[in-house]
């Protein structure tokens, strides 16, 4: 094969190098040489500039090696063309290669797996009733009451996450479909469907919640602070569907917890009236 002269690129830096066959003013590129020096008609260090044989460089990397400029790194899944053994002032050219995605690792589920590691679930926001405040500021409920535990309605919500690599892509979605509570006092946590539901007066004293209700068995007298730690939990079922790079796929990935506490005095009633 024949390409437009590039003889005078072969004079440069501390020597001449032995320039390719040439007939008239072209320049014939033998591919497969021994030495490297010639390659196949792509535009790269060894055809452009003369300068010996391309070692890799380093994919990502901040600088590249040797005594020429030094220019940045690829982007990921990009390599360079390093200016191993080139003499100083030739240029170094990207030489670009495709990332690998027959990579075993680039799988739908691989994918899919990655991306439920990147979602942001968001944290339930602990809401609950009574909510009482004692002189010093610090929040109570009552030991033997109906409380009524709930988080932000706003935020339940699905949320969701997609990656691609290549033909192949996955878009994970994480859906709240529980609401527990783990009281603090060594009492079984309790749990309910949807975010619960926030206590309103309508639904008169002492009333038991449609949905998300606990009773303290006991006070938090004799802990740390007189409180206890109880902990709202928000269970995400997790699903992803996407594409292979032939067909869709789908599947379903382990269920997810997100969990905020808040510290809670339970106080012990002199009396309550139940009427």
């Amino acid at each position: 094969m024949r390409i437009p002269t590039l003889l005078p690129l072969l004079v440069a830096g501390a020597g001449v190098l032995a320039a390719p066959p040439a007939v008239a003013d072209e320049v014939q590129v033998v591919p497969g040489d021994a030495q490297g020096y010639y390659g196949s008609p792509a535009i790269d260090l060894g055809a452009l500039a003369g300068g010996g044989p391309s070692q890799p460089g380093s994919p990502g990397g901040g600088e590249s090696e040797g005594d020429g400029p030094q220019v940045p790194g690829p982007p990921l899944g990009l390599s360079w063309s390093a200016p191993g053994g080139a003499p100083p002032g030739f240029a170094v050219v990207p030489d670009f290669h495709f990332p690998d995605y027959t990579d075993p690792a680039a799988t739908p589920e691989s994918l899919a797996a990655q991306a439920a590691g990147q979602l942001r679930l968001p944290l339930p926001v602990p809401r609950h009733s009574p909510d009482l405040r004692l002189p010093d500021g610090r929040a109570a409920t009552l030991v033997g009451e109906h409380t009524w535990f709930w988080t932000d309605p706003g935020q339940w919500r699905p949320v969701q996450r997609r990656i691609q690599a290549g033909p192949a892509w996955v878009e994970v979605t994480a859906t709240p479909t529980r609401l527990g509570l783990d009281p603090g006092t060594g009492q079984p946590a309790v749990a309910c469907d949807g975010p619960g539901t926030p206590y309103s007066r309508e639904f008169g004293l002492h009333a038991a919640s449609p949905d998300c209700d606990v009773a303290f068995a006991h006070s938090s007298a004799g802990r740390p602070g007189e409180q206890v730690q109880a902990t709202w939990a928000i269970t995400w079922q997790v699903s992803w569907r996407g594409f292979d790079g032939t067909a869709p796929v789908q599947g379903t990935l382990p269920a997810m917890t997100s969990r905020a506490s808040t510290q809670l005095v339970v106080a012990e009633a002199q009396s309550l009236a139940t009427g």
